[in-house]
């Protein structure tokens, strides 16, 4: 049937190229028509986007039309092959007839052997499940013989005590271990049900003798009595109950001795805790020697240290002594924190196996201990204190009286040079703040991330104190920002190799990149505050050079002696830039940098101040050359000794002024 249907493909397709370009459709494609998963509707979907349905309509008539032309000369041009067709297809009908018959035969004995067969292969279904269904009731009837079997062989042991007490013990606990077995798979019978006190009888009987005996091994610290002991709770599955047993016998009484609150005010908390590590090992020699983890132990499955021992002691802590949580004084909380942190070390110690140190550490009750400890609130508390010192500080950070403080001593080794003095009580504030961070009464292993990153938002903090200072105020001094910028350079050079050296230890692997990211923060603030003291000493200095226009008006008809020095105001120009940079706290780059900006400017003030003068000058001499040459008629009086015009005293005195403040 597919070649059928591929030979019909390949005849519609051969039709094609018999289609001249002209009775070709315009609005498809013939080809359409021949793929697989052609569709009438996506078919006129996509065809009517781009032609109306008329178009398409008067195309697929076109197109048809053309078809069934085309077929009619390819029948006609194959006309004797379809005859031959037609010829060669004579009595086919009658073979297929004959063949019928013998077809219908066969197709009804495959019928009757499938039958057959079905009906045997349900029957053999059937005897299957008969089978495993009698196989069940086998076993249900096996395990409840066998649990009248170990129920009776169970109490003729108890009974008869005819052995020792600890064999009775063990032997009792194996048999118990496999009735319980049985028991288990058969609870729901109704003969199980029956038989419930018979064995619970035997199980109170067990637990309370077995308890008994691991009781008095313990305190009696009889090896035997303990081995054997935990072998039965082994074999019984009651590994928990072993040492809850334990914790109640022998850990309870100690920490309720230990762990009170009078022990707490008397010996402090460093000495309770002493006093529990120094009672443990004692208590906990038998049992851990007996449970050691290791492969040949069939005791390694207990665990004393996490599931009894540290829970107890913990739990005494938190029920007893729940004042040492308290984040309120938080040096009160920092010290009975790292005591903690070197309690729980103590105990981890004492598990002398890693494997039992993270066991203790994935308990419950040691998760609970440590989020006991609220560090959150401590942190908060912490950087409110820091934090605000230097907030404080920022309202004043220029006092009237500031002489240079003296910054803590630091560390030499990365080639900082201590003895830098700071000049503003803000500045120190920062380093104090950092120190603070990482004092030893402050830090916390727990919160080393957090501190670094206050670390960080304190350079961060004084950066954007130093960038908002030139708005801060319309009083602010030259010689206060000066300060500042000198300051700003001290703590840069310094930062790196303080902050290096109260983390070593403290903290893993501190990023350099940050500090220095900060570092560029407070050097970024630093070109505002130049450009704030350069224009304050451009304007007071731009006073002085007003003075300059008066000089024509010393000399004019004021028949004053030729100038032999500078005049006052020259020393007005350089006076301000003196006084507020070069005389400062700036570092001697800073200095030079600032003083020979300014100078230049200066320069090119008075140059224009000066060239405007001279500019007047030789307006005012062309002025009255021309007025003397109007009165040429006039006679002249010629005087015996040479005279200097009010205009070559100007020059003179300009000179002279200029001489003077380029030597300053």
């Amino acid at each position: 049937m597919a070649s059928t249907d591929a030979d019909e493909s390949d005849s519609g397709k051969s039709v094609l190229p018999l289609l001249s370009k002209r009775e070709r459709p315009v609005c498809f494609r013939p080809e359409e028509f021949f793929e697989d998963k052609f569709d009438v509707d996506s078919f006129l979907a996509l065809n009517r986007k781009s032609f109306t349905l008329e178009s398409l309509k008067k195309d697929l008539e076109n197109y048809s039309t053309t078809i069934q032309n085309s077929l009619v000369e390819l029948i006609n041009r194959d006309y004797a092959d379809f005859v031959n067709l037609s010829t060669n297809l004579v009595g086919v009908d009658q073979t297929i007839l004959k063949l019928e018959a013998p077809l219908i035969d066969i197709h009804a004995d495959i019928n009757i052997i499938q039958q057959s067969i079905d009906k045997e292969i349900h029957l053999i279904a059937e005897k299957l499940e008969q089978r495993s269904q009698i196989r069940n009731k086998q076993e249900i009837l096996h395990g409840l013989l066998n649990i009248e079997r170990l129920t009776n062989k169970i109490e003729l042991l108890i009974d008869s005590r005819t052995e020792e007490k600890e064999n009775l013990f063990e032997r009792v606990a194996s048999e118990y271990s496999q009735l319980q077995f049985y028991v288990n798979k058969n609870e729901t019978l109704p003969f199980v049900q029956n038989m419930a006190p018979r064995i619970k009888k035997i199980s109170d009987y067990l637990e309370g003798g077995l308890h008994t005996s691991f009781k008095s091994g313990l305190r009696n610290n009889d090896k035997n009595t303990v081995t054997q002991c935990l072998r039965i709770f082994t074999t019984l599955g009651r590994i928990d109950q072993s040492e809850q047993l334990f914790a109640e016998a022998i850990i309870a009484p100690i920490v309720d001795e230990i762990i009170t609150k009078e022990n707490l005010a008397e010996n402090g908390l460093s000495g309770m805790y002493a006093h529990v590590l120094d009672s443990l090992p004692p208590a906990m020699a038998l049992v851990s020697a007996l449970t050691t983890p290791t492969k040949d132990n069939e005791l390694r499955s207990f665990d004393f240290m996490s599931n009894a021992t540290f829970p107890s002691v913990v739990s005494k802590i938190c029920s007893k002594t729940p004042s040492i949580f308290a984040p309120g004084d938080p040096t009160h909380f920092q010290r009975n924190y790292r005591e903690t942190m070197k309690f729980i070390a103590g105990i981890e110690k004492l598990c002398q196996y890693k494997e039992r140190v993270v066991n203790l550490r994935q308990h419950p009750s040691y998760k609970n201990f440590i989020s006991k400890w609220n560090l959150p609130i401590y942190f908060q508390i912490r950087l409110q204190e820091i934090a605000g010192s230097l907030e404080h500080q920022i309202l004043t950070p220029f006092p009237l009286e500031t002489p240079p403080l003296e910054t803590p001593p630091l560390d030499t080794s990365d080639g900082v040079v201590p003895g830098d003095k700071f000049h503003l009580p803000v500045t120190e504030m920062v380093v104090l703040c950092i120190t603070r961070c990482w004092d030893e009464d402050v830090v916390l292993k727990p919160l080393t991330h957090r501190l670094f990153k206050l670390t960080l938002q304190l350079l961060k903090r004084y950066a954007l104190w130093l960038s908002d200072l030139p708005t801060s105020s319309d009083e602010l001094l030259v010689s206060d920002v000066c300060k500042a910028v000198a300051d700003a350079h001290i703590l840069v050079n310094k930062v790196p190799g303080l902050i290096s050296s109260l983390v070593a230890d403290k903290f893993p692997s501190p990023a350099p990149d940050t500090v220095l990211a900060a570092c560029e923060e407070i050097l970024a603030a630093l070109p505002a505050l130049a450009e704030f003291v350069i224009s304050d000493v451009m304007q007071s200095s731009e006073k002085a050079l007003e003075q300059t226009q008066a000089v024509p008006r010393l000399y004019r008809r004021t028949n004053r002696e030729l100038p032999t020095e500078a005049l006052s105001y020259v020393s007005s120009i350089t006076e301000p830039l003196e006084r507020g940079v070069f005389l400062s706290v700036l570092p001697p780059e800073v200095k030079q940098e600032w003083c020979d900006t300014v100078a230049k400017m200066l320069t090119n003030k008075y140059k224009e101040t000066v060239s405007e003068i001279l500019v007047s000058l030789r307006k005012t001499e062309d002025s009255l050359a021309m007025l003397k040459r109007g009165r040429r008629s006039a006679p002249q009086v010629h005087s015996s000794t040479a005279v200097c015009t009010d205009e070559e005293k100007i020059r003179a005195q300009l000179r002279l002024d200029v001489t003077e403040l380029r030597r300053k």
